[in-house]
């Protein structure tokens, strides 16, 4: 049975569907968000027909998408077996959360002291519809504005191109996110974490605005070493 692709929230217009998309693109990027999203796990069959079928493309148009994909590291070609979901490369994972560290505190720290009110306020805004997700169990949503609430810092300080290296960032590590976050107590600890952050900017008290961004970006890290040993089939050194 072709399983479900979900939405994604991407840091481009080709990600959130504002520009035009070609046969090869529609399927690429649905792959992209399953494969980021989880729905289909390390080490999963792409099934050309199933994919052929579902978009009414040629097996062609498939395979392109494929071979980008391969390219970016999210699938991996077997010839005479065929195209499996990548397992998630730890050391990648980890240089990958080293950049976001650096960049993020950096950003924090900056909202301190140059963030509009109007942006605080939305961020505060934000943090109230994490409570209501949270309450209800919603993963699906509070992951989204997980995402939104870094992203209004960067847009706060019209910080575009950081924004952008940040987005792309946390495409990469998206894979590990939507791993971690169904954990028990990940969803409630996410948003103490945030809280912390915001309180710090909102006190425009910017040395412990990094520390506290500093202390939620390492938590992930140390909970993913953690869950490696547990799920080892998800992951390669």
């Amino acid at each position: 049975m072709m399983q479900s692709v979900g939405g994604f929230e991407g840091g481009d217009a080709a990600w959130r569907g504002g520009a035009r998309q070609s046969k090869v693109d529609r399927v690429y990027l649905a792959l992209k968000r399953a494969i980021v999203a989880g729905e289909l796990a390390p080490m999963t069959l792409v099934d050309k027909g199933e994919w052929s079928a579902r978009f009414e493309v040629s097996r062609l148009s498939i395979t392109s998408a494929i071979n980008r994909l391969a390219f970016e590291g999210l699938v991996v070609i077997e010839p005479q077996r065929g195209s499996y979901v990548s397992k998630i490369r730890l050391a990648d994972v980890k240089q990958w959360m080293m950049m976001r560290r650096l960049l993020e505190v950096e950003v924090a720290a900056l909202c301190a002291t140059e963030l509009p009110d109007r942006a605080v306020d939305q961020l505060s805004r934000n943090l109230g519809y994490q409570r209501a997700a949270l309450d209800s169990g919603d993963l699906a949503g509070f992951h989204e504005l997980d995402t939104r609430f870094h992203r209004q810092m960067t847009n706060g300080l019209s910080l575009q191109r950081v924004g952008e290296a940040l987005d792309s960032l946390r495409m990469h590590l998206d894979r590990v996110r939507r791993t971690l976050l169904p954990a028990p107590g990940r969803m409630e600890g996410t948003y103490a974490e945030h809280r912390a952050i915001f309180e710090a900017i909102a006190d425009r008290r910017p040395d412990r605005a990094g520390s506290s961004m500093r202390t939620h970006l390492g938590s992930v890290l140390r909970e993913l070493e953690d869950f490696v040993p547990r799920h080892p089939g998800f992951f390669e050194g």
